[in-house]
C-alpha cells in the first residue's frame, strides 16, 4: 500500500514541478487575474468538496459528535486547503503553495505534515493504519522517501554504522511511524492531485506537452497584514506558514527572535528605573491583574505587596532569561562552525553538538513555564476579560479544572479562604481559546500556533479586542516567540531531544548560568516596606497646573518618592535576585540613566510690563492728540525641554487673564528608536515586533 501511494505521488508531483518551471510566470498572471469568486470555481471544479471557510476542522470539533468527524476527513488531513485561505489575499497564498510544493520534493515537507495531522488524529478525526514493529523513512529522495523499514532493519545493509528502523525513529526521528507515514503520503498525494488539476485548468490552452523549463521565480511574498497587537504578528505567521517553503532549522532565526526579547527586556527595565509615569502605568497593570483584587475583603498590603515583588521580580528574570538564551546561542554557533556543511542525516550527532544545542531545550522551557504562571493570573483575573460579569464566587484553596470551568483558589495562608472560579461558556469562544492556554494537554491537542490564529482572528471583532489587556497581550506575545523557537529547535534533523524533565535539564544543563537564573527561579516572600514606596501610585504622577515655584517643588517630590522607591527596591532585588542578576541589570540600565531634571529651571520668568512711548513721540515734528498710554505685555517663550516625565506647564497670560495648561513630552531616551508614548505597559514593542519576524521570513 504505500509503494502504491508513494509511486503515484512521485509520478504526479514529477509532472507538477515540470509544468511550473516551464509556465509559472503564466499561471501567476492569470490567477491573479481572476476575482476571488473565479478563483474558488476553479477549485471546487477540481474538488468540489473542499471546505469553504478558514480552520473548517475547528468548527468540526467544537460542532460535531465526534462520530461525525471522519465525514470530514479531508478537513483534517489538509485544513489549510480552503476556499477562503486560496482565495483571498489577491490569490497570493495559493500561489506560495504551489510554488512551494512544486519546486521542492515532498520529503521536506514530511514533518510539518505530519504535525499537522497531530489535530486531527487526537481529535477523533482522521484514523491512521497501524504497522508493528516497523516505520517509514521520512527524508531523501524517491529511492528512500517512504521506504517502510523493520525495526531489526537498516537503512543501508552494506553499511554496518547504518541506523535500523527503531533507532531511526525513536532517536534520530529521521523515520514517522509506519500510521503516520503511509497518512502523510495519501496527504502529499491529494494535494499534489489538487495542485496539478488547478494548473492544468488555468492552462487549458497551452500545449503541455512538451515542456521546456525555465529559470524558477522567486517564492512568492506573502505580506502579513498590519497588527494591533504584537503576538498577533506570531499568529499570522503561523498561518501563513502553510503557503511557504517547509521550516527548516536555523539557528539565527531563534537568534533574531531571542534578541528582539532581550532588547525589550533591557528597555522594559530602563523605563522602570527612569521614567516614573511608566512604573506607574505597570504597577496598576499588575495590580489590576492580582487574583486577589477579586475579593474585596483581600487585605491591600498583601495584593500591593506581592503586586511590586511580582512586577520586579518578572522585569529581572526575563532579563536574566533572554540573556542567558543569547549566550548559548553565542556558545552553540562556536561549535556549529565546525560542521560548515551541517551534521550528516541519519547519524548521530557528536556529544559536543548535541550538548551545546540541548542547552536550549531548559532556557525555553523557563520562559515558557514563566510565561504560563503569569498567563494563568492575568487571564483570571483581567479586568477587560471579565467585563462581562463571568466571574463567579466560591470557597476553594488551589487551582483546578473542572467540568464546569476552572477554579481558581489561594494556597497562601495570609489569603487562603477565598476562592474563584470561571463559568465554562462555550458561546464565548474568546474566553474557551484564552482557556486551552491554560491547560497542557488542551494546549497539546489544539497546539499554540492553532490557538493563536483563532485569536487573532477572534480579536477582530472590536468588542473582542477590547478584552485583551496590555498586560495579557504582552504575555501572549513572548509566548509567540517562545514557541516559534521551540518549533525551530524541534526541525532540526538528525533530531535533538529533550531528555530530561525541566528541572533536571536546568540543574544538567545551566550550571554555568546557575547564579543568574538560579534566585529568580525560588519563591521569596514581598517585602511590605517597598510596598508602602510603591503605594499609592499617584505619588509618581508629575503635577499640572501653572509652572510656579509651587509646580517645581511638587516635581521634585514626585522625583524624591521614585528615588526613595528604587533605593528600597534595591535592597529587596539585591536579596530576591542576587549580586549577579542585580549587577547585570545595573550594567544595561547604565547607559540610559540621565541626569536629575532641575525642575526651578523651568519655572516660567515673571515677564516684564513695558510702557509704549506716547504717540506723540512717533510723530517727527509732533502735533498729532496725545491718546492715553498702551500696555503690552510679550508672551513667555515656550520652553519643552526633554525631562524623566509628564510635567504640565501653564503659561500665563496677563492680557487675556487666563492660564492655558499644556505638558512637558514625556521623556523618552534616545534608544528607543522612535517609540511614541506608552499610555499602556509595553505597548511600544508593538512597532518593532513584526520588523524581527520580516528577518525571519
Amino acid at each position: 500500500m504505500a509503494d502504491k501511494i508513494r509511486q503515484e505521488l512521485f509520478v504526479s508531483w514529477s509532472r507538477l514541478k515540470a509544468i511550473v518551471l516551464a509556465h509559472e510566470d503564466t499561471i501567476q498572471k492569470r490567477w491573479k487575474k481572476r476575482t476571488a469568486l473565479k478563483r474558488k470555481q476553479v477549485l471546487l471544479e477540481i474538488d468540489p468538496k473542499l471546505p469553504h471557510e478558514h480552520a473548517s476542522e475547528i468548527s468540526s470539533v467544537i460542532k460535531d459528535e465526534a462520530s461525525a468527524r471522519q465525514e470530514k476527513r479531508n478537513d483534517f488531513l489538509l485544513p489549510y486547503v480552503n476556499l477562503e485561505d486560496l482565495s483571498i489575499n489577491n490569490g497570493t497564498q495559493f500561489l506560495g503553495l504551489l510554488h512551494a510544493r512544486a519546486l521542492r520534493f515532498p520529503s521536506e515537507f514530511a514533518w510539518f505534515d505530519s504535525n499537522t495531522l497531530g489535530f486531527g488524529v487526537a481529535a477523533g478525526g482522521v484514523e491512521r493504519y497501524h504497522g508493528f514493529s516497523c516505520a517509514m523513512v521520512a527524508f531523501g529522495d524517491e529511492t528512500t522517501y517512504g521506504r517502510v523499514l523493520e525495526y531489526s532493519e537498516r537503512l543501508d545493509e552494506s553499511d554496518k554504522d547504518s541506523p535500523d528502523g527503531a533507532m531511526m525513529e525513536f532517536i534520530l526521528q529521521e523515520s514517522m511511524t509506519f500510521g503516520n507515514g503511509l497518512t502523510v503520503l495519501e496527504t502529499q498525494a491529494k494535494l499534489t492531485a489538487l495542485l496539478l488539476g488547478v494548473v492544468t485548468t488555468i492552462l487549458r490552452d497551452v500545449d503541455l506537452t512538451n515542456l521546456t523549463p525555465a529559470a524558477p521565480l522567486p517564492a512568492p511574498e506573502i505580506p502579513i497584514l498590519n497588527t494591533t497587537f504584537q503576538w498577533q504578528s506570531s499568529a499570522r505567521l503561523n498561518a501563513l506558514r502553510p503557503y511557504s517553503p517547509p521550516p527548516v532549522f536555523n539557528i539565527d532565526d531563534i537568534g533574531i527572535l531571542m534578541n528582539s526579547q532581550y532588547e525589550f527586556a533591557v528597555q522594559h527595565l530602563a523605563d522602570l528605573r527612569t521614567d516614573p509615569i511608566y512604573l506607574a502605568e505597570n504597577l496598576q497593570a499588575y495590580y489590576e491583574h492580582r487574583i486577589e483584587t477579586l475579593h474585596g475583603k483581600a487585605p491591600q498590603s498583601l495584593v500591593q505587596g506581592r503586586t511590586v515583588s511580582l512586577m520586579l521580580t518578572d522585569a529581572y528574570a526575563f532579563l536574566a532569561y533572554y540573556h542567558v538564551a543569547k549566550k548559548i546561542i553565542h556558545d552553540f554557533r562556536i561549535v556549529q562552525a565546525n560542521f560548515p556543511n551541517g551534521p550528516l542525516r541519519a547519524r548521530e550527532l557528536t556529544k559536543e553538538y548535541e550538548d551545546a544545542l540541548k542547552k536550549l531545550h531548559p532556557i525555553l522551557g523557563l520562559l515558557e513555564e514563566r510565561v504560563s504562571k503569569a498567563h494563568h493570573q492575568t487571564m483570571c483575573s483581567s479586568p477587560a476579560l471579565r467585563s462581562d460579569g463571568s466571574l463567579l464566587r466560591i470557597k476553594n484553596y488551589v487551582l483546578t479544572f473542572t467540568p464546569i470551568g476552572i477554579i481558581i483558589r489561594s494556597t497562601d495562608a495570609a489569603f487562603r479562604q477565598h476562592g474563584f472560579t470561571f463559568a465554562s461558556r462555550p458561546d464565548d469562544k474568546l474566553y474557551t481559546f484564552l482557556t486551552f492556554l491554560l491547560q497542557e494537554d488542551e494546549t497539546h491537542l489544539w497546539q499554540v500556533g492553532r490557538i493563536f490564529d483563532q485569536l487573532d482572528r477572534l480579536t477582530q471583532d472590536p468588542a473582542a479586542h477590547r478584552r485583551i489587556s496590555p498586560l495579557i497581550a504582552s504575555i501572549l506575545s513572548q509566548w509567540g516567540v517562545i514557541n516559534d523557537c521551540k518549533s525551530i529547535l524541534a526541525s532540526h534533523r538528525p533530531a535533538v531531544n529533550a531528555t530530561e524533565l525541566l528541572p533536571a535539564g536546568v540543574e544538567q544543563r545551566l550550571q554555568k548560568w546557575k547564579p543568574l537564573i538560579g534566585p529568580v527561579i525560588l519563591r521569596i516572600d514581598p517585602d511590605p516596606a517597598l510596598a508602602a514606596r510603591a503605594f499609592p501610585i499617584s505619588n509618581f504622577t508629575y503635577p499640572k497646573g501653572l509652572r510656579d515655584s509651587t509646580w517645581a517643588a511638587k516635581c521634585e517630590d514626585v522625583d524624591a518618592v521614585f528615588a526613595a522607591f528604587w533605593k528600597a527596591a534595591d535592597r529587596f532585588l539585591i536579596k530576591r535576585c542576587g549580586n549577579e542578576l542585580f549587577a547585570l541589570g545595573t550594567q544595561v540600565v547604565g547607559p540610559f540613566i540621565v541626569a536629575p531634571t532641575s525642575w526651578s529651571s523651568l519655572v516660567a520668568p515673571k515677564v516684564p510690563v513695558r510702557t509704549m512711548p506716547k504717540a506723540a513721540s512717533l510723530v517727527p515734528f509732533g502735533g498729532a492728540e496725545q491718546g492715553p498710554e498702551v500696555k503690552e505685555e510679550p508672551s513667555a517663550p515656550k520652553a519643552k525641554p526633554k525631562t524623566r516625565g509628564v510635567a504640565a506647564i501653564t503659561v500665563e497670560s496677563k492680557g487675556n487673564e487666563q492660564a492655558t495648561e499644556t505638558s512637558l513630552p514625556l521623556h523618552r531616551p534616545q534608544y528607543r528608536l522612535g517609540y511614541t508614548k506608552c499610555s499602556q505597559p509595553y505597548s511600544r514593542q508593538q512597532k518593532t515586533r513584526k520588523s524581527h519576524y520580516n528577518k525571519v521570513l
